[in-house]
């Protein structure tokens, strides 16, 4: 009786061992097969990578903006946007439905899941590239606006004070400008010029809080002769635009500061590129096949 009954639990550790078996296999047949979808997926958002010609970002990001390379990035710029990223979010919703029922295939869709999220930051650190390179072009036109601006407004000024016949209101506000000018110079040569003074601290606490001081002082000013009048109109305008140079300067160091930090090199230039995070996966997956 003893006998039978030991045969009996053998037999049955055999059959659970057996539908295990046979569970683990069926599973893993269903994630190769899904698998199949979601590497098609992958292989839209290669083609997409491909067509890019991200290769050019190397020699482009390094060379001085000019109209054309301007226009590639903002081209390149709309097609990841509309093209690029839309196919990695198809694809990357497809890896996240793979069937996992066993801890085999639980583990391969984790490791796989984990090569995806790699792919999906290298595809960010390019976005966020370009985004800042253009942002960067948009900034620098403001410096370049703001530049003409100023000195548009003083030519200004000196036409209007040649015109005035008040002499002691022209020479009122020629002295002003002249001490404000001094004033920025020597100001800008002990801050600005200097290698261990941040240029953002200098400019935060030492150019904008002097210009806004001498914008004050030019609003407070009495003028009577108009034409001297236009020229403090056209002078406070001119101080205007060297505060919005000096706002812009700064946003245009912070974006240098955040392009520095992406390696424009190491990024994934192609399919190719971007489908190595799989690499590891796809050792695992066949050590699993081998292993049915």
């Amino acid at each position: 009786m003893k006998k039978i009954l030991i045969l009996s639990l053998c037999s049955l550790y055999c059959l659970i061992l057996s539908g295990c078996g046979q569970n683990n296999n069926e599973d893993l047949n269903r994630f190769n097969q899904h698998l199949s979808k979601v590497e098609t997926k992958e292989k839209n958002v290669e083609k997409v990578m491909n067509q890019l010609e991200l290769s050019r970002l190397n020699n482009i990001s390094k060379t001085d903006t000019t109209d054309k390379n301007k226009n590639s990035f903002e081209r390149l710029q709309k097609n990841i946007n509309h093209r690029l990223l839309p196919k990695f979010k198809d694809y990357e919703k497809e890896a996240k439905n793979l069937p996992a029922e066993t801890n085999k295939t639980r583990k391969l869709k984790k490791d796989y899941l984990n090569s995806v999220s790699k792919q999906r930051q290298s595809i960010n650190e390019i976005k966020s590239f370009i985004d800042l390179y253009n942002q960067s072009v948009v900034e620098n036109e403001k410096i370049l606006n703001y530049t003409h601006s100023f000195e548009t407004n003083r030519a200004q000024v000196e036409k209007d004070i040649s015109k005035a016949n008040n002499q002691e209101n022209k020479q009122l506000l020629k002295s002003k400008i002249e001490n404000n000018n001094r004033e920025l110079r020597n100001t800008a040569q002990k801050y600005l010029e200097k290698d261990s003074y941040p240029t953002t601290k200098a400019i935060n606490e030492h150019i904008k809080p002097l210009i806004q001081k001498q914008i004050k002082d030019l609003n407070q000013t009495n003028i009577t002769d108009s034409h001297v009048n236009n020229a403090r109109k056209n002078a406070i305008e001119m101080y205007y635009n060297l505060l919005n140079y000096y706002d812009t300067r700064e946003t245009t160091i912070k974006i240098e500061d955040q392009l520095s930090k992406i390696n424009v090199e190491k990024l994934p230039k192609t399919g190719k590129d971007l489908s190595k995070e799989n690499q590891d996966f796809k050792t695992e997956l066949k050590k699993a096949k081998q292993n049915e």
